[in-house]
């Protein structure tokens, strides 16, 4: 296996055990029997490694999700698709999410515009999705922006709740997420 994935693996297990904050590459290095100087020629630095984690995951989970959503044409299927994917397949895979929500704000302003980048993505996807159901006449009276952040935050939230020892109850959950949201939006 390539050095980086190690050490990918290692940081991300230990930022989730322990926190980003609480967690020196000496002890990165030293839980794969490296030095810290190998960590070095591998990332800059710390937050350099953190942007990585980050960048991987969003690629690996996040963006297929959206450019799965950006086929559907239906905006109501589209917010499902959406829902579902993002909480079966980026929030309840494992407690990686809690690290990247919540250490943003460590990375150097560079890499948050990136990330941030993805994010706008998903925001973009949902916010057009409203609009467009409330084009057809589909939808109650609503902030579309607030409709989105709302949205976002309730299946972004989920980690720091979610049991990842029960994974099976993924499916109910993001059925549960979609309907308090479509049930709230959409006109009876």
């Amino acid at each position: 296996m390539d050095k980086r994935e190690d050490i990918y693996n290692k940081a991300l297990e230990l930022f989730i055990a322990q926190g980003y904050d609480a967690t020196p590459l000496s002890q990165i290095a030293s839980d794969l029997g490296l030095t810290k100087a190998a960590i070095y020629y591998y990332f800059n630095s710390k937050e350099e490694l953190l942007f990585y984690i980050h960048d991987r995951n969003m690629k690996r989970d996040l963006i297929p999700i959206i450019e799965g959503a950006e086929k559907i044409k239906d905006p109501e299927e589209r917010i499902s698709y959406l829902v579902n994917n993002y909480i079966e397949k980026s929030m309840v895979r494992d407690a990686s999410a809690r690290v990247l929500i919540h250490e943003v704000g460590k990375l150097s302003k560079s890499h948050q515009k990136t990330i941030i980048k993805y994010w706008k993505q998903m925001f973009q996807i949902i916010r057009n999705s409203i609009s467009e159901l409330e084009q057809a006449g589909k939808t109650r009276k609503i902030n579309k922006t607030f409709a989105t952040f709302a949205l976002i935050g309730m299946c972004s939230w989920t980690f720091y709740w979610f049991d990842h020892d029960r994974k099976d109850s993924a499916k109910e959950l993001s059925e549960t997420y979609k309907n308090i949201f479509l049930n709230g939006i959409i006109k009876d």
